[in-house]
């Protein structure tokens, strides 16, 4: 992969990147390397972009991870006196907090080790502190140095500073420096800058669109970066998901899948011997199927559940948004893309023609694979009941089978009215509506409903009149 690159995490304006080269008497030195930035994104990272190898089979070259990883962790400031965050406290837990993630995400294969210095003063300015990384470097080894340790022992530098002007955390990609320019930065943060230390990139979602509607995978699809919010790698304080742990040696059993049938899937975080993720073949794209039961992303209003991920010829790997049109309050990256399970008793059916169904979870999840199958428009609803009241209509139904691609949502219709509703529906959350009283019905008001998914409106349900 040639010399180590950077990306970064930034937050409100841009970092300025330059060619790195080596700091003299630092222990993990960084090689000759060009930054490539991406624009900044409130909470987002900036993104340095190089092809991988060996995408035909596993999408991205396979990597080396350390099973131990020594961090200095290192307070340098450049001001009067030092900045009075992040305190040693908060430290101490984020940082035992990361070396326990590590212990537990590589099961039990890599082992990081952190010391935490004192707050070391570094004899030059914040420019060159926050805008560099060559002379950054330099400077903070001498300055470490001075003050009695040792970054020649350790492997890793972490270097932590005070709050920049563009509040930008970095890290060599693959290397052994690490930037950390935020107030409060988190367990996550130092998760996933050294996840890029490791050689990790940014774990990307695919955004699809067709006939004015988000849809799974169909129409016009676009890559989202940091759009996976349940890895570690994008916006999110999650696990790393399966195709991240197959490249870095630390993956459990992973269950290829070439026959149609239905197969469990644990708890990716908990698996022990069962089957951490499915793993299907489809040319030069792999799907990957894992379960994730509990909420992971930045904010807790999210729907855990089972996880599809396609890993595209080039390497990258992207979390299908197999429930669109269920959004959360999440601006950053993208809020529907955020709930990405797809529900129990719902379907994903791929351009290959590779259907994955969600028959059940709990303790376990339990997925159904099915090669060779076409999908088609949902089966007509049942309207359960249409009752008036003095307040309106209410109407319920039926969620149908969505013969193979999620239901988008319902258009019901009041009769002899003609008036229409769209009730946006992702596998049937939502199965109910009000209407508003006629301001004149001239006889027994009746209901039909419809179904959509991305191939289209289903059948005309029965109709059944309103009653009181």
């Amino acid at each position: 992969m040639g010399g180590p690159r950077y990306v970064a995490f930034a937050l409100f304006a841009s970092l300025v990147g330059v060619p790195a080269a080596s700091a003299a008497g630092a222990g993990p030195t960084p090689s000759p390397g060009t930054v490539h930035v991406s624009t900044p994104h409130a909470g987002g990272d900036l993104v340095a972009r190089e092809g991988l190898s060996d995408a035909r089979r596993t999408g991205a070259s396979k990597l080396s991870a350390p099973a131990s990883v020594r961090v200095l962790a290192a307070r340098l400031y450049w001001g009067h006196r030092p900045p009075s965050y992040p305190s040693t406290m908060r430290l101490h837990h984020d940082l035992h907090k990361t070396a326990a993630y590590y212990a537990r995400v590589s099961r039990g294969r890599e082992h990081v080790r952190i010391r935490l210095t004192r707050w070391v003063h570094v004899g030059v300015s914040g420019t060159v502190m926050c805008d560099t990384q060559r002379r950054s470097v330099t400077a903070a080894t001498a300055a470490l140095r001075r003050a009695g340790y040792h970054p020649g022992r350790f492997s890793r530098l972490m270097i932590f500073t005070e709050q920049c002007n563009a509040a930008a955390s970095a890290a060599q990609l693959p290397g052994a420096v690490s930037w950390i320019r935020f107030r409060d930065p988190g367990m996550a943060t130092l998760v996933h800058e050294l996840g890029h230390n490791l050689g990790l990139e940014h774990a990307y979602g695919v955004v699809c669109r067709q006939g004015g509607h988000r849809v799974a995978l169909g129409g016009t699809c676009s890559p989202v970066e940091y759009g996976d919010s349940w890895d570690a790698m994008g916006h999110s304080r999650g696990f790393f998901s399966a195709p991240a742990l197959v490249r870095l040696g630390w993956a459990g059993k992973i269950r290829t899948v070439r026959r149609s049938g239905s197969y469990p899937v644990a708890d990716v975080q908990r698996s022990g011997h069962a089957n951490q993720a499915l793993r299907v073949r489809a040319g030069n794209t792999t799907y990957w199927v894992e379960y994730q039961p509990e909420h992971s992303p930045q904010v807790g209003r999210t729907i855990p559940g089972v996880m599809i991920r396609r890993q595209v010829a080039g390497g990258r790997v992207e979390m299908i948004d197999a429930s669109p049109g269920n959004p959360t309050g999440i601006a950053y990256p993208d809020g529907d893309l955020t709930n990405s399970a797809l529900p129990v008793g719902s379907s994903l059916t791929t351009p290959e023609r590779i259907r994955f169904t969600t028959v059940s979870v709990g303790r376990r999840a339990v997925v159904r694979v099915v090669f060779d199958e076409s999908a088609g428009v949902p089966d007509a609803p049942v309207v359960e009941s249409a009752t008036r009241s003095d307040s309106g209509y209410r109407v319920h139904w039926a969620a149908p089978a969505d013969n193979g691609q999620i239901v988008l949502g319902y258009r019901v219709t009041a009769w002899p009215s003609g008036t229409t509703k769209f009730v946006r529906s992702p596998a049937g959350y939502r199965t109910s509506v009000r209407f508003p009283l006629d301001q004149d019905p001239t006889g027994p008001v009746s209901f039909t409903v419809k179904a959509l998914n991305q191939d289209g409106w289903s059948a005309a349900s029965a109709a059944v009149a309103a009653g009181s």
